[in-house]
């Protein structure tokens, strides 16, 4: 009748649901309560739009936070490096000049020498421990504004009941309608 094989099992199913499904076209059933799930069903998928534009605006604004932030300490670590080649350059001038002095000159040399290499180490030390603080910090924000979205999302549309209630304040927990008096 439906042309044979599985197209015939659809069509059967397909006519099944029409006469006596829920909400079918004969079969009256429970459309509101259909209605009210897809109404859900669209309401959850808007919530999911929204936490999904939310973290995509929240990655971008990091992004371009650690973007600003890294562009920030490249440019003091290439101000570091061109004040360090210019101190090298200059302490190679007067390396020359020592290199032609007695020997006692020439281990004064030795020492500045040591003596910069030192406060170079030190200021390469000092530039990473302020990358990695701010790296740091950034990802603590990071992960605490997800941990919020998370949270909010895990709540939405939950019933919350108040912490504490008055004495007199009426029944508990609140029960839209009250309570019957005369029971």
């Amino acid at each position: 009748m439906f042309g044979g094989g599985f197209m015939g099992i659809f069509g059967l199913l397909v006519l099944l649901a029409l006469l006596n499904g829920n909400g079918g076209f004969l079969g009256g059933g429970n459309s509101n309560a259909v209605q009210n799930d897809v109404n859900r069903g669209f309401d959850n998928q808007n919530l999911q739009a929204q936490t999904r534009d939310i973290l995509s605006s929240v990655t971008n604004g990091t992004a371009q936070t650690i973007a600003s932030s890294t562009a920030n300490a490249t440019n003091a670590i290439n101000a570091i490096k061109d004040g360090n080649a210019s101190l090298i350059r200059e302490f190679g001038n007067v390396e020359t000049a020592l290199t032609s002095l007695s020997g006692s000159q020439q281990q004064c040399c030795c020492n500045i020498l040591r003596a910069i290499d030192g406060v170079n180490y030190n200021n390469a030390e000092q530039t990473q421990k302020i990358l990695d603080a701010i790296t740091g910090n950034r990802i603590a924000d990071m992960q605490n504004q997800i941990n919020q979205l998370q949270l909010r999302e895990a709540t939405a549309g939950m019933l919350r009941f108040p912490n504490s209630w008055a004495y007199g304040a009426g029944p508990f927990p609140p029960i839209f309608g009250g309570c019957p008096q005369n029971i």
